[in-house]
């Protein structure tokens, strides 16, 4: 799962985080004028305690307002939108202030109130950097703003304190991302191995006991087909159909049954050409090219042979289905150094949407109308077990390529 999918939180995390993150806010924005404006004044001071300046009490009004207007985004399910609204809101009312009651008056600039650090702070509670940086650039041009037009440097001090606070703030959005993403991982890994386990029970239960009826459907199939020879045309679809059930439950115990790998060293291209050989015909009936360029320099690399083989004619048979109009398709091979060697299957089909690379390998899923979904799973399965990799890069209506990076050696 790539970093954007959590850079976000479900829905009621949100909730929860925004409740918080507004509770803080006016508990500390209470608390802080509370102090300042009143106690400070009245038991330090000795002078009229009160709030001052340009908005004065009219500044509580507009929060409280906001309040209502949050209720009617929440049922709206518009959270992202009511942490932007005070942000946005609290600044320019803060800025507006400072504009209003220290412009063109001589002495010392003060502003701010610790409600404004809470809103940096706690910005890391959304997991989102977008909100982030947002806080952050706002609070500095605030600052920025104020100072240009009252024509005073002492905004550098506020700006400072806010920059060193938004690095802090960062961190913990990079450490909260790190986790999030960890345990993402984690779950996908283990959803990916409950699917496994669980195709590998069915497989194990059931995959032998329908082979050997399918056996016998095929073989009453092909007799009927001799005997009837003006129903041709639904015999053959039986054949194909019994045919394709039949290679979903091969599908089924190559991924559910454990199986002794024999590794032997064997010649890669001497396996491709093989497996090219026999998919040519396939190939040349919906009018695409093969062409190979295999690098002679392979040494014989230790595999499974069989396993290979089925490997690449999965791979060639989706290049084929993907090439509906015809064209080319390549299968190159290349040694590198460090003892490991890349397959590449090259089509000119239609290509993957973008939002389907991350499903590719998913069991039962498939764009196919005829597809079993298990495949290129298979394939993985594979090339997990030969210790390799295997990379897809696609691009809509030009077509595929699938590289297979495996190792010489075991």
């Amino acid at each position: 799962m790539n970093k954007e999918k959590i850079d976000s939180l479900p829905q009621h995390e949100e909730k929860r985080a925004l409740i918080a993150y507004l509770l803080s806010f006016y508990i500390t924005l209470a608390l802080y004028d509370i102090f300042y404006y009143f106690l400070y004044p009245k038991f330090i001071l000795h002078t009229e305690p009160g709030l001052i300046g340009p908005f004065s009490y009219w500044n509580y009004v507009i929060f409280i307002s906001l309040i209502p207007i949050s209720y009617l985004l929440v049922r709206r399910n518009k959270l992202h939108v009511i942490k932007y609204l005070y942000i946005l809101v609290y600044l320019g009312m803060t800025a507006l202030g400072d504009i209003i009651m220290f412009l063109g008056e001589a002495g010392e600039y003060r502003s701010g109130n610790v409600a404004e650090l809470t809103l940096l702070l706690f910005s890391p509670i959304f997991i989102n950097k977008r909100f982030y940086w947002t806080v952050t650039i706002v609070s500095l041009f605030r600052y920025l703003i104020v100072g240009i037009i009252i024509g005073s440097a002492d905004v550098v001090i506020p700006m400072a304190i806010i920059s060193i606070l938004s690095v802090i703030a960062y961190i913990f959005v990079e450490r909260f991302s790190s986790y999030i993403h960890a345990l993402t991982s984690m779950h996908e890994e283990m959803r990916h191995k409950e699917k496994l386990a669980f195709i590998g029970q069915m497989a194990a239960s059931i995959g032998h006991e329908i082979r050997n009826p399918l056996a016998s459907l095929k073989g009453f199939t092909q007799l009927q087909k001799e005997k009837y020879e003006d129903d041709q045309q639904y015999f053959s679809i039986m054949e194909q159909e019994i045919d394709r059930i039949n290679s979903i439950v091969n599908d089924l115990l190559v991924l559910g049954k454990p199986r002794a790998v024999q590794f032997q060293r064997k010649n890669i291209n001497d396996i491709l050409t093989y497996v090219i050989s026999i998919t040519e015909q396939l190939a040349s009936q919906k009018g695409i090219s093969l062409k190979s360029e295999l690098d002679e320099n392979i040494p014989p690399v230790v595999c499974d042979e069989n396993q290979l083989k089925q490997a690449f004619i999965n791979l060639l048979k989706n290049g084929v289905d993907s090439m509906s109009d015809g064209g080319l398709l390549k299968v190159n091979s290349h040694y590198h150094a460090g003892n490991t060697l890349s397959i590449s299957f090259i089509d000119q089909g239609c290509g993957i949407e973008p939002s389907q690379m991350d499903r590719l390998f998913a069991p039962f899923y498939t764009t196919k109308l005829d597809g079993t979904g298990l495949g290129l799973m298979v394939t993985k399965k594979i090339v997990d077990d030969h210790h390799g990799q295997i990379k897809v890069e696609s691009e809509l209506k030009k077509g595929t390529k699938v590289d297979l990076i495996l190792p010489v050696g075991q």
